[in-house]
């Protein structure tokens, strides 16, 4: 399975893609207006990207104030008496986005959103009692951000829009389980392809949780850990050094949300 993960084709979610990449600037801003509104802090976008993605704003919401990029074109007469076209950016304030929390699915019977997912074998809840970690409210403005851990905190948050909550939720316990040591601040899943020793971990336990469960994600989980390794050297520098602590937290995450009548270990082969 561990051989698999490493060598077999893998790609990259689509869905890290949903959602502009804000600034910093404008994720402050927009954070601010949603505590001053009392609006829920989430994941933000446009009228008609929340449409596209099978969202519709409730009536009577107003919207949230970003600064937009203006590129103005315009001509400046020189010295010689001719004449050159020239660029000018400047920012206006719009008020074109809306946070998760004001808008509905469009289709009531398929809302869009898994904040709580659930499966016969696995008991979510169950394992995070048993783990001692606690499960808090996903409050990033970045919707392509599918979840987010702190592990020095014990906490976890998941995005209820994820594409892939399952996968997320194991990814996000086994940075808990292996790096609060290492992490002061939050592990983000963002879909920035970066080469670290700690998402290659996460990412590979959670391949190990749903390869063992029979939930999807697995194409997704050997591309991110692909890529995060970067190179069959790295891969093979990391198979000798993190499989063990890889098996040991995805096996952890496994028994605590099963009953203790079952017995068996993630398969190794």
């Amino acid at each position: 399975m561990f051989t698999e993960l490493l060598s077999e084709p893998g790609r990259l979610g689509e869905h890290y893609k949903f959602f502009h990449r804000y600034s910093l600037g404008n994720q402050a801003l927009a954070v601010s207006q949603m505590v001053d509104r009392g609006i829920p802090i989430g994941p933000i976008s446009s009228f008609n990207g929340w449409k596209r993605l099978g969202r519709r704003v409730k009536k009577g919401e107003k919207a949230i104030a970003l600064w937009m990029p203006i590129v103005k074109k315009e001509l400046i007469r020189k010295d010689d008496g001719t004449e050159e076209e020239a660029t000018k950016l400047f920012f206006v304030m719009k008020n074109n986005w809306f946070a998760l929390a004001q808008t509905e699915p469009t289709d009531p019977e398929n809302p869009g959103t898994v904040s709580t997912p659930e499966t016969p074998e696995w008991d979510r809840r169950m394992a995070l009692e048993n783990l001692g970690i606690t499960e808090v409210p996903f409050d990033h403005v970045d919707g392509n951000c599918q979840g987010f851990a702190r592990p020095n905190k014990g906490e976890i948050a998941i995005n209820p829009l994820a594409a892939l909550p399952w996968k997320t939720t194991f990814h996000e316990l086994a940075h808990c389980l292996l790096h609060s040591k290492q992490a002061e601040s939050a592990f983000i899943d963002d879909g920035v392809v970066d080469i670290t020793i700690e998402e290659a971990e996460a990412e590979s336990v959670a391949f190990l949780c749903c390869a063992t469960l029979g939930l999807p994600g697995l194409e997704e989980a050997r591309g991110y850990v692909q890529a995060w390794l970067g190179s069959s050297a790295k891969a093979e520098e990391f198979a000798k050094k993190s499989a063990a602590r890889v098996f040991s937290a995805a096996d952890k995450i496994l028994k605590a949300g099963t009953n203790a009548s079952k017995e068996g270990e993630v398969g190794n082969e």
